[in-house]
């Protein structure tokens, strides 16, 4: 059977914490393993086994509110509704906390009908269950919404997709439901059914009692010994609930190696001998997946920490390990074959050729390129491994809690608007590091109570912590201890500079303008639109009372602490540490440019110092020195981070104002720091898109392209296997938007196939993305080019689901313009499904927290794809299909096309009334005789009037010939009009229908003068076939051109043929 979406790891860790519902208890330990095998059940659909493994668990532990919860659902899913209702009943009962049984009591309601609330039946209250009526629920969109105990997705399906739907099924055609009770046991029903089992077991996987437990389960998958999902779920499973766990850790970067990826097995070996710094397997692991990388030093460092550990099976390892090195070490110059990449895409040599040179590059570059968890994690490991020598050694206990606090603010970079930062390693929480470094720190002082290093670091990491009391009284104490002592004053300097200048910071903070903003949808006589409005607030008369008592707090500070920091920077005067001091100093009495220089002094004296730098860039930043900040931080960040980053931004900005040269000036400086850097060629293309450098363009484009697909191919198996594991959505984004650009050069130049091809191989990268993609935030497929939507100042990233429908939709457009529509039209079909046509009929629903079940909904191409699916729809006469396809399109439908959707809606409408009615709609069997022969003699009728009118027809010589009829709506079809001079006429549609018969001429009256008027008037035509009359009226408005109208208003310019 199917198994339940994995969604993406690091939405996992995010978001595991706000969505698991407060516990009951935790599981006994016999209760755990028939707990476990339920849920197996319930995600295999296996829901009576489900059940019975429940019972078992509640054997073991008794009245658990949360076993008594996971049997009603299962319950529920074997449609033993009185059972389950009981169970769900209990639940809450035993204090099952949340919403989630109750979530389940209505829909076990709206599934059997059977009530156990009566205000929940449509109507409210006991009389409503009193009848022989059919029980109809209606559940409200509070019950859906989701909370701290259940997300709105997930609300949201079991309410909609399982307990509604199953309840349409249930109900009879005169209730609102399909009539068909049969549906229950639909394929769509059941597999709703088994995702909704899914959903449930994949959130109580997740529960923090069960950490150890898919760790062991992570460990016995590969022999085949337990159900549930792969090693890899398993491992996802205990992460989710326990991110910190080195083991973990360890089971998905194995899972990741065996599968193929060694950059993501390296990554999750990374941090599991982060968390664990003496963990030998972790670093062989991470060895051979350095080997498979090429990335020889890594692989060598390694195997040396795994030799030390004093494993006897190192020298047959390291063998091994240094065969698969053989295989994928590459040699040369990084920058001598980015250069050969961009002269074979200059001469546009085959994607396969390309992405060979740059999977070469990716090699080469890699073994080179600087890491920071990796750096973090070997010093941490230097660091601890002393601390393992000499347990007793203060001053070792020491060295590991001032590394720890030091590094607690985590490093990363942004490039894209509106992006978070993106972390270069992997941290649990900020506040575990601190906390660890007081352990430590109290540690040291057991071993020496006046350690004054210890003191220091204690007082840094309670400041980091917001507990301010305890650490000042640290701090003065460790300077009582100190005297004239070096490092206990420059410490205690450093201390007391950084309290005074966090209050300020947040003094300066409270006294700034505070903005929102909120936006919807007006709708105006020419069109939908979307308005922003934004509101400033001033700052409050509290906050700036707060503000003056902080900045008054940090000037009592520095005053206290004034001759301290005197004294250091004396003892500390030609240091780095002095520079620093000195800089506070200046910048207290208001002395930038001192301050400035100090700065500079500190950072030209030593280089390497990441907190000279840091201190630098924070001084450029704050002093609005904007573009030497950024130099500053690209020369501090590529201490410990290979990164190109700060010269991207810089370029971004250049682009963004047209300044074509300067932002190539930073490109080409970026690609020297950062060769493997797909961004850098991308950002390229742009700017020399817009120099109208169009040949330069798509050749940057193709790095860009061939740079990517190398790195992703780096990450996966040689051979495909037959159920590779999904990627991350964000993964792809640069390669999409660089098909899309590479796209639409070739649209420009004519070669749809060439765009096609881009498009598709689009289509491919869907095929590999993880399940759950579609909401993914595709920050990377983000490009300076770009402009903001909807009135927004800032662009915002669309959504994965945005960019897949906008390839399916160019697919179908270049599809139709070949002639291939039917293959067009599923492309534009599918488009349309990722759009809000996908949520018909459901309520869209979110809470302040940004959590909804929409975000999944694609935007303007989604749209855009269900007006041409309409269109063709049309065509093919299905009104009644287009009219469906269309549901909500215009919210998200571009500017252009909106004049378009409103001609289409009145197409349809038109041919919608033309379509012959259903005589017996809404008619009981009892009156369809009576109907039969009214309409018996309707038609008598008809016919008589007919026979009498038709020898009397008469036609005027303007209008006889073949007349060509074109409507003035481009969506109704054309038609052919014939009349001959004895006024026989026949009337083709191109839409298949025919009219024929008699034609009689009423020439119409010149109100003036009195007179026939022979170039206007009315056509009567009686259509022998039907038996029907019908009107037209006419109008000469040139030589062979009229104007014809018929009766539903539709005009026709009609030209005469012959």
């Amino acid at each position: 059977m199917a198994s339940y979406r994995r969604a993406p790891l690091a939405g996992f860790l995010a978001t595991a914490c706000l969505l698991w519902p407060a516990l009951s208890l935790a599981l006994s330990q016999k209760a755990a393993p028939p707990y476990m095998e339920g849920l197996d059940a319930l995600n295999e659909g296996r829901w009576p086994d489900a059940a019975s493994a429940f019972s078992r668990a509640l054997d073991q532990s008794g009245d658990d509110p949360d076993i008594v919860l996971a049997r009603g659902v299962a319950k529920t899913l074997a449609e033993d509704f009185p059972r389950a209702q009981k169970d769900l009943e209990r639940a809450q009962r035993l204090g099952s906390r949340g919403r989630e049984a109750q979530l389940w009591v209505w829909a076990t309601e709206a599934m059997s009908g059977i009530i156990l609330v009566p205000d929940h039946a449509l109507g409210g209250g006991p009389r409503s269950l009193q009848s022989d009526r059919p029980a109809v629920v209606s559940i409200p969109g509070h019950v859906a919404q989701g909370g701290n105990d259940y997300s709105s997705e997930y609300g949201s399906f079991i309410v909609y997709q399982l307990a509604m739907e199953y309840q349409k099924h249930r109900l009879p055609a005169d209730f609102g439901g399909s009539g068909n009770s049969n549906g229950t046991k639909s394929p769509q029903m059941r597999q709703a059914m088994l995702k909704a089992g899914q959903m449930f077991a994949e959130r109580n996987y997740r529960r923090p009692e069960f950490a150890a437990l898919n760790v062991s389960r992570a460990k016995q998958t590969s022999d085949g010994k337990v159900s549930g999902g792969g090693t890899l779920a398993h491992a996802e499973r205990a992460l989710a609930a326990n991110p910190g766990d080195p083991d973990a850790q360890y089971q998905a970067g194995k899972a990741w190696l065996d599968a193929g990826r060694p950059a993501s097995a390296r990554k999750a070996f990374t941090i599991a001998t982060t968390l664990k710094t003496d963990f030998a397997d972790a670093y062989l692991g991470r060895a051979t997946a350095a080997a498979r990388l090429g990335d020889e030093p890594r692989m060598s460092a390694d195997l040396a920490v795994y030799k030390k550990a004093g494993w006897f099976a190192t020298r047959s390892a390291r063998s091994a390990i240094e065969d698969e090195l053989g295989t994928y070490k590459a040699s040369g110059s990084a920058q001598k074959l980015l250069t050969e990449l961009r002269e074979a895409a200059q001469a546009g040599k085959p994607m396969e050729q390309l992405t060979g040179i740059a999977s070469k590059l990716h090699r080469v570059a890699g073994a080179q390129r600087l890491r920071y968890d990796e750096i973090y994690q070997d010093r941490l490991r230097v660091l601890e491994d002393a601390v393992r020598d000499n347990p007793k050694n203060p001053d070792k206990l020491v060295d590991l809690a001032t590394y720890i606090v030091e590094e607690a603010e985590n490093r990363g970079e942004k490039i894209e608007p509106r992006r978070e930062l993106q972390l270069y390693r992997f941290q649990e929480s900020r506040e575990k590091e601190l906390k660890r470094a007081i352990e430590l720190a109290d540690r040291a002082l057991t071993l020496n109570a006046k350690h004054v290093g210890a003191i220091m670091q204690k007082a840094m990491a309670l400041t980091g912590l917001k507990q301010y009391n305890q650490a000042d009284k640290l701090a003065d104490q460790a300077l009582e201890l100190a005297g004239n002592n070096h490092d206990a004053l420059r410490l205690y300097a450093k201390f007391r500079a950084m309290r005074a200048n966090q209050m300020s910071a947040e003094a300066s903070g409270l006294r700034q303008e505070r903005c929102s903003s909120s936006s919807h949808d007006e709708t105006r006589s020419d069109g939908v639109y979307r308005v922003t409005a934004t509101t400033c607030y001033p700052p409050s008369q509290a906050d700036l009372q707060r503000a003056a008592q902080l900045e008054a707090l940090a000037a009592d500070l520095r005053h206290r602490a004034r001759a301290a920091l005197d004294k250091a920077a004396k003892v500390t005067k030609g240091t780095v540490d002095g520079f620093l001091i000195l800089a506070d100093l200046d910048l207290w009495e208001g002395k930038t440019a001192e301050a400035q220089a100090a700065l500079e002094q500190a950072v030209k004296l030593d280089p390497i110092s990441l907190e000279a730098q840091d201190r630098l860039v924070q001084f450029y930043t704050q002093s609005g020195q904007q573009e030497k900040a950024e130099e500053q931080r690209l020369i501090a960040a590529n201490l410990i981070q290979t990164t190109a980053a700060p010269l991207l931004r810089l370029a971004w900005n250049r682009t963004e104002k047209t300044a074509w040269q300067g932002a190539k000036g930073y490109l080409t400086r970026a690609s020297q720091v950062d060769p493997e850097d797909a961004r850098i060629p991308a950002y390229l293309g742009v700017v020399l898109e817009g120099d109208d450098k169009i040949d330069e363009a798509a050749a940057a484009y193709r790095t860009a392209l061939a740079l990517e697909e190398a790195r992703l191919q780096l990450d996966e198996p040689a051979a495909k296997p037959d159920k590779p594991l999904g990627r991350d959505a964000l993964d792809f984004g640069l390669a999409i938007q660089a098909r899309f650009h590479l796209a639409a050069l070739a649209e420009r130049a004519g070669k749809q196939a060439d765009a096609l091809a881009h498009y598709q191989a689009v289509l491919g990268y869907e095929q590999r993305m993880q399940r759950g993609f579609e909401s993914r935030q595709m920050f990377p497929a983000m490009w300076p080019d770009q402009q903001p939507e909807k009135g927004a100042v800032v662009m915002a990233p669309k959504n994965a689901a945005t960019l897949v429908a906008d390839a399916h939709l160019q697919t179908g457009k270049l599809l139709s313009a070949m002639g291939k529509l039917d293959e067009s039209i599923e492309h534009f079909r599918v488009a349309a499904m990722y759009g809000p046509l996908k949520m018909a009929g459901m309520p869209q629903i979110g809470n302040a927290r940004g959590d909804t079940n929409f975000s999944h909904i694609a935007g303007g191409p989604a749209s855009e794809a269900q007006f041409y699916l309409a269109k063709e729809l049309m065509t093919k006469g299905d009104i009644q299909g287009a009219q469906q396809v269309l549901y909500e399109a215009g919210r998200n439908l571009p500017d252009h096309l909106r004049k378009d959707l409103n001609e289409l809606n009145m197409a349809m409408a038109r041919q919608y009334s033309r379509q012959p009615r259903d005589p017996y709609s809404g008619m009981s069997e009892e009156k369809r005789p009576y109907i039969d022969q009214q309409m018996r003699q309707d038609q008598q009728r008809s016919q008589m009037a007919i026979r009498q009118m038709a020898p009397r027809a008469r036609v005027v010589p303007e209008v006889v010939g073949r007349w060509d009829m074109k409507p003035d709506n481009q969506f109704l079809p054309k038609k052919t009009l014939t009349i001959e001079s004895d006024a026989n006429y026949k009337l083709v549609s191109t839409d298949g229908s025919t009219s024929q018969g008699k034609m009689d001429v009423q020439i119409g009256r010149d109100p003036v003068r009195g007179r026939s008027e022979p170039s206007q008037g009315q056509m009567m035509l009686y259509d022998e076939t039907s038996g029907q009359i019908g009107t037209m009226w006419y109008e000469f408005t040139g030589p062979d051109v009229m104007e014809i109208t018929e009766m539903d208003s539709t005009k026709y310019v009609t030209r005469r043929q012959r």
